[in-house]
């Protein structure tokens, strides 16, 4: 995947050593090369982000508009790794510039704290996703992220290295990390995750973007087990590079007495903001697998979903 050969040990660390030593537009200028080639020899891939763009744009849209949609997804997944990598050796300044997080959402999550309660951020992988993820984990010292199950060796660990420097809790998700997470949020402490990515999970499929689709469900189930809230966030780059987080207000969990019924409800709570912050812009969603693969089974790696 488009995003894994990127995150690639020679890749990753080629990127930082990069980063750290040449100016943005010589940075930019390598991202844009990297990305054309990367489409250019994995073609699969990029029908991949075609058809996941066509989903969330729909049928009225024309070929020519979700062509040019899908080009600037890979062009800005390249620009977002090199920003990231350029800010591994940087001062903390330098990333409270990179990102804004506007009072409102230091707001709702200080209002969900007041009254005890646990605060489940759950994010999508709109802007700088891993630059944004940095910025509201290392301004919360009690913020634990869950990662995946899995981890694929190479530039992740680098990856995850740099992450463990900057402050980040980074825990993959897997039953010691769960009950951790459990006594935080029970705590009123705060939780960090994405849930736009689709797993494999036969389970449960959920309405997005008027579609079935196999997304995790562990970030619902969490709110049930420990009466936590839900902030779904985003972050979108503007004209200045500047990432700006987006939140919705505090989903309270919905309880009807019947756990199938809650979870059908609350999950299409969550999507229907995920929904919202992607058609802002669409461009800005690098998503490198099937959100909505043809059939279940087809053999993709998704990575694992949450079980409590």
């Amino acid at each position: 995947m488009f995003q894994r050969i990127l995150s690639s040990r020679p890749v990753t660390g080629l990127g930082m050593f990069l980063a750290r030593h040449v100016p943005p537009f010589v940075g930019h200028a390598i991202a844009y090369t990297i990305s054309g080639l990367i489409n250019w020899l994995k073609p699969s891939v990029y029908w991949i982000a075609y058809a996941n763009l066509r989903q969330v744009v729909g049928a009225a849209a024309d070929e020519r508009t979700v062509h040019r949609m899908a080009r600037q997804v890979f062009r800005n997944t390249a620009r977002n790794n090199y920003h990231l990598w350029h800010l591994v050796g940087q001062e903390p300044e330098a990333l409270d510039a990179a990102v804004h997080i506007p009072s409102e959402v230091w707001d709702r999550i200080d209002q969900a704290r007041r009254r005890g309660k646990g605060v489940i951020i759950v994010g999508v992988h709109t802007g700088n996703f891993d630059v944004a993820l940095l910025a509201l984990a290392t301004r919360r010292q009690d913020t634990q992220v869950l990662g995946i199950a899995t981890p694929p060796g190479g530039g992740f660990d680098l990856m995850d290295h740099m992450r463990t420097r900057k402050g980040v809790h980074l825990t993959s998700i897997g039953v010691p990390a769960l009950r951790e997470a459990i006594e935080r949020l029970r705590a009123g402490g705060i939780i960090l995750t994405g849930v736009d990515r689709p797993v494999n999970d036969e389970e449960y499929w959920g309405e997005f973007f008027d579609r079935a689709a196999p997304l995790p469900t562990g970030h619902v189930r969490l709110a049930l087990k420990t009466d936590a809230v839900i902030l779904v966030a985003s972050a979108h780059r503007d004209m200045r590079d500047v990432n700006v987080i987006r939140t919705s207000p505090p989903l309270e969990m919905v309880c009807t007495g019947d756990p199938d019924e809650d979870l059908r409800v609350n999950m299409r709570r969550v999507t229907a903001w995920l929904e919202k912050f992607i058609r802002v812009r669409p461009e800005q969603w690098g998503m490198f697998v099937p959100v909505w693969p043809e059939r279940r089974g087809q053999g993709v790696d998704y990575g694992a979903t949450i079980r409590v």
